[in-house]
């Protein structure tokens, strides 16, 4: 994220450049240029927050799950019955 923001301020640097040289063409460019840049930082500056909203879900999510059993602890018993039933009867016997 470091090299976009890098990347903008050069952009708006280069364009406040060719603005203060100023001439026919150089002056849009470096509107152009300075525009893109601002229009670049709001997008890092949305990506960013919602970057860090997707590790504070990522923490709470890992935080709610229960840790995983031992592989050799004998889980407790929850009252249910855990014998299958035998197959119903169709009325073909």
């Amino acid at each position: 994220m470091r090299l976009w923001s890098f990347s903008l301020v050069f952009l708006a640097v280069l364009g406040l450049l060719l603005i203060l040289v100023g001439g026919d063409i150089t002056i849009p460019i470096g509107i152009v240029l300075m525009g893109g840049a601002a229009v670049g930082a709001v997008s890092l500056g949305f990506y960013a927050v919602g970057r860090s909203e997707d590790r504070a879900r990522e923490a709470e999510a890992a935080a709610r799950q229960p840790p995983p059993p031992a592989p050799d602890a004998e889980r407790p018993g929850d009252g249910r019955i855990t014998a299958r039933r035998p197959p119903r009867s169709r009325g073909d016997s």
